[in-house]
């Protein structure tokens, strides 16, 4: 069972984590916790591809060789300070000769953050020649969001082109609520307020400043804003259009997969169901063991899906598994989409999936 969260502080004392920034160790640290595993626990095999990154935090452990041939590593030995045995496959077969604690990291969330945090330099550079001679700190900001994680440097360099800046007033609104979703917006200078109407005046949800976005969930759900927002300053905001968002935001933070592939992700336990429809649809047939939570109460309550699972994604026909996803994403959550929703199955698939709950 995993342990409470590993700290931010000793992360840092393992390469090449100590190169990462506080917020990709942030990122990197959600659902992680520490194995505790007794003397004689294997931790991993010899000839076998995990897929995992396994550093040694506490105790000592034996490597051996196909030849069974051993060597000790202690979790205070310099070379500790790397992961064991970090192979794919495995060289050696690593066992606890005493009692241990370990910390696993996929390999694959582990590049991506790593090239990500290495690039931003670079990228944020390049960003601020596109403007030359301005206040570029927004962009600073800005790339520390969550929403270019899965990003290539590419589409953030093309999606920054094709901004339009546009001057704002105190006072003016820039979303209202109930209209059409054909833009979000990034805040270059200035704040704005996100409000909902209230019987007593208007209620206020949040604050944005300089470098944070709004307007994108009207895009990702191809719905109506759901909120007012409006400028509490004179300032400038960059639009992005919903035809460049799809293309350079939405699309390629997507994964999809089909039914079949689905179905044997789910059973040998690599993934879950996650049904985001309403409750009503989900009355009328939902996939066997399909975890239940709605689009529209996503953004509120996914911190209760445990982070440490990967997540397949669906709904009657996919657009909405696609904006649940993306947002799952942007919460460091592993998720696809099925590819066509419930409505691509065949009735045979129909009738031996699906269950009425």
């Amino acid at each position: 069972m995993a342990a409470p969260r590993i700290s931010r502080t000793l992360l840092q004392t393992f390469v090449p984590l100590n190169a990462l920034s506080a917020q990709r160790l942030d990122y990197l640290l959600e659902g992680q916790g520490i194995e505790a595993l007794p003397a004689g626990s294997e931790v991993c095999r010899r000839g076998e591809r995990d897929g995992y990154t396994i550093y040694l935090l506490s105790g000592a452990v034996t490597l051996e060789n196909e030849a069974g041939e051993q060597q000790v590593l202690d979790a205070g030995d310099i070379e500790a300070s790397h992961a064991i045995a970090s192979e794919q496959p495995r060289a050696v077969t690593v066992r606890a000769k005493t009692a241990i604690n370990i910390l696993r990291f996929e390999s694959k969330r582990l590049d991506r953050v790593l090239a990500w945090d290495q690039a931003t330099e670079t990228l944020q550079r390049e960003l601020a020649a596109l403007q030359p001679g301005e206040d570029n700190s927004w962009i600073s900001r800005l790339l520390q969001s969550r929403l270019f994680y899965r990003l290539p440097p590419s589409n953030i360099v093309e999606l920054f082109r094709r901004l339009k800046p546009e001057p704002v007033r105190k006072g003016q609104t820039i979303i209202k609520q109930g209209d059409l979703s054909d833009s979000c917006y990034f805040i270059k200078a200035g704040s704005a307020e996100v409000r909902l109407p209230g019987d007593k005046g208007p209620v206020t949800l949040a604050v944005l400043q300089k470098g944070q976005y709004f307007g994108e969930e009207g895009l990702l759900t191809e719905g109506p804003r759901n909120a007012d927002v409006v400028m509490e300053s004179d300032g400038v905001l960059m639009r992005l259009d919903k035809q460049d968002f799809d293309e350079l935001l939405k699309a390629p933070s997507l994964a999809l997969i089909d039914f079949s592939d689905a179905v044997n992700a789910v059973a040998s336990g690599e993934y879950e169901w996650l049904d985001v429809r309403l409750s009503d649809e989900q009355a009328r047939g939902t996939l066997k063991g399909a975890l239940r939570l709605p689009l529209q109460a996503l953004r509120i309550k996914a911190h209760m899906l445990p982070t440490d699972k990967r997540y397949i994604v669906y709904c009657d026909t996919g657009r909405r598994s696609a904006a649940a996803a993306f947002l799952l994403g942007v919460m460091g959550y592993d998720a696809r989409i099925l590819d066509g929703g419930l409505t691509a199955l065949m009735p045979s698939e129909r009738s031996r999936f699906l269950v009425n709950e």
